[in-house]
């Protein structure tokens, strides 16, 4: 079965969105404070300086809420392994995400210190797949060598924001390019960067910058999750590398394959999820057995058949293909990211 929602934009204190806008073949495309598109998404937006009900939250077309379809339906739409060991929860985030300021610096809990402080079972591994950057567009990942907690912390006293960023590695980044994100470690994403991102289903984070690039200031609550302000250092790793270990670490870039799956994201990066492309040109067909999908069409249109049903999809589109829809059957020219757990 093959489900769609309605659009499901997310507020967050960075600007950004107007690519997403065009992505999706909107008139009059802008930037503003809703840069970000959540998809299938049963996680909830933590934004403690204007709260807004279910934040986050996927409906379907029909104005169902999509939680409450995985609640009373979880072994039809997960599937059975995954519901073994999940229950009714979905194990993975899909978002677009596009920023016309730098993040300010973040970092996200290892699944061992959600557990413990914030008392969830997912903490937030994350990849960021470049479907568009600007020309000098780039991002900050992992500590340099040689970081303490101490000298973070003291950073962040100053708020000495340069100084921040020189302890993290800056990569330059263009089209096609795939960072993975391990919690624990401190990141920011530049300026000029449109993704898919791919993480574990949390808005759980911490940040040291009290106000945005653009002058937002950040709640307290916001900068420490709750944890307080000498608490939420310790979520952070202080294993500092060089830029090459770090690059090879953490850097892959898939290679096209014509008219079949290309691999992203795989187990040599994590076991919590994986995404390929999916390239078609004429007619292609897959089976994905007991697991379910979110997919984004990144370019050209097509149909897709499922369970004898054929849904047209174009550029900007997306769609949740549920575990044990059997044969799926596509037809066309177009480019999908499909992520999977």
């Amino acid at each position: 079965m093959i489900i769609k929602f309605k659009e499901n934009r997310v507020r967050r204190a960075y600007l950004g969105g107007k690519r997403i806008d065009r992505f999706k073949g909107k008139e009059k495309p802008a930037d503003g404070r809703y840069p970000e598109e959540w998809i299938a998404s049963t996680a909830t937006a933590f934004n403690p300086d204007m709260p807004k009900e279910n934040e986050g939250l996927s409906e379907l077309e029909d104005g169902t809420m999509f939680r409450d379809l995985l609640n009373n339906k979880p072994e039809k739409l997960l599937g059975k392994r995954l519901c073994e060991e999940y229950g009714a929860k979905q194990s993975i985030l899909v978002k677009l995400l596009d920023s016309a300021e730098r993040l300010v610096i973040q970092c996200h809990p290892t699944v061992p210190f959600a557990k413990e402080h914030f008392g969830s079972d997912f903490g937030k591994t994350e990849c960021w797949y470049m479907l568009d950057t600007e020309p000098d567009a780039c991002v900050y990942l992992g500590f340099k060598e040689g970081v303490t907690r101490e000298q973070w912390k003291d950073l962040f006293d100053k708020q000495d924001i340069e100084g921040m960023l020189s302890c993290l590695h800056r990569f330059s980044v263009s089209p096609g390019d795939l960072w993975f994100i391990e919690g624990g470690v401190p990141h920011a994403i530049g300026a000029g960067c449109f993704m898919v991102e791919l993480q574990e289903p949390s808005d759980l984070m911490v940040i040291p910058e009290r106000t945005t690039p653009s002058g937002v200031i950040l709640a307290d609550v916001k900068l420490h999750g709750g944890l307080g302000f000498e608490k939420m250092f310790d979520c952070f790793i202080y294993e500092g590398r060089s830029e090459d270990e770090t690059e090879k670490l953490y850097y892959r870039r898939a290679e096209k394959v014509l008219n079949g799956f290309s691999e992203i994201v795989g187990t040599d990066l994590t076991e919590k999820f994986s995404m390929k492309m999916l390239n078609v040109l004429g007619n292609f067909e897959t089976d994905l057995g007991d697991s379910y999908a979110v997919c984004i069409v990144t370019d050209g249109e097509g149909t897709v058949l499922c369970e004898d049903q054929a849904f047209d999809i174009g550029k900007g589109s997306s769609f949740f293909i549920t575990a044990n829809s059997g044969k799926l059957s596509f037809s066309g020219n177009f480019s999908l990211v499909m992520c999977r757990p």
